[in-house]
């Protein structure tokens, strides 16, 4: 009797695992869905070049200057120190608890303060228009400096059904949607790929919403598809999903109510 009441626990058992398991099963869905599956069918696409990325006010940005004057060098690139960005995730997808980055932080006003040449307005300029500016400045102080200027805080933030929703701290600075998505596990299953959302600020704070058709070749030839720093993607679930989510949890309930119950007959016949 006692060996019977073992081993209808064990199927039991057995059985919630084997449920588990099959809900959380990942699939993958295929993207681009309008290019035939065939190799006679490829398709060229010409994507739109990005707009490069122009600093703004809390950007921090790594500017190494060399000269002929080693004593000289060391002064120019102090500025250089570790600053601390937040909790983000490594271009791995490591979580990193607080991300440490080395680089001249632009003020609220968007000036960075250089040894020799003082305060340099760099807001609304790209990195290549701020190197050229700051060679033109330390040109005036040292002969032919070699000047190069990147931001070391290009981050994406990405959330909703991926894997890993998280900040990612990008090492380039001409990184597209698939670059955010991959980093962050792709979109589940359950996750719209015809309707991804984009947030992006300007220079002067304002934000800028749209939407995104992933299922669709023609995302390649979109404007947003090179991200900026600061971007955020955010991945809604399907109705499906948000359907049976509770449908989940009553299905739950009801299998872990069930087990129970056959626990306490069990128990109860042993007693008797």
């Amino acid at each position: 009797m006692f060996q019977a009441a073992i081993r209808c626990l064990t199927y039991c058992c057995a059985f919630l695992l084997v449920i588990n398991l099959v809900s959380c099963t990942t699939q993958r869905i295929a993207y681009f869905k309008d290019i035939p599956d065939s190799t006679a069918a490829n398709k060229v696409l010409q994507s739109i070049p990005s707009g490069a990325a122009l600093v703004r006010p809390d950007d921090v940005l790594n500017i190494t200057i060399q000269t002929l004057d080693p004593q000289a060098n060391v002064i120019l690139n102090q500025g250089n120190l570790p600053i601390n960005t937040g909790a983000v995730s490594g271009p791995s997808g490591s979580n990193v608890a607080q991300a440490v980055v080395a680089g001249y932080l632009v003020d609220r006003d968007g000036f960075v303060h250089l040894p020799y040449v003082g305060d340099i307005l760099v807001k609304g300029l790209t990195s290549v228009q701020v190197k050229n500016l700051i060679t033109e400045k330390i040109s005036v102080y040292f002969k032919d400096p070699v000047v190069n200027v990147r931001f070391t805080n290009f981050k994406i933030t990405v959330l909703g059904e991926v894997r890993n929703p998280t900040t990612f701290l990008l090492p380039n600075e001409n990184p597209t949607i698939f670059d955010a998505l991959g980093l962050a596990g792709d979109i589940t299953i359950y996750g719209r790929r015809d309707n991804v959302m984009l947030v992006r600020s300007d220079a002067d704070g304002k934000k800028e919403i749209v939407r995104l058709n992933l299922d669709s070749s023609s995302a390649i030839t979109s404007p947003y598809f090179y991200l900026k720093p600061n971007d955020v993607l955010i991945v809604e679930p399907t109705a499906e999903r948000v359907a049976s989510a509770s449908a989940y949890r009553t299905r739950d309930i009801a299998v872990i109510g069930a087990a129970l119950s056959l626990m306490i007959v069990i128990t109860a016949r042993l007693i008797q």
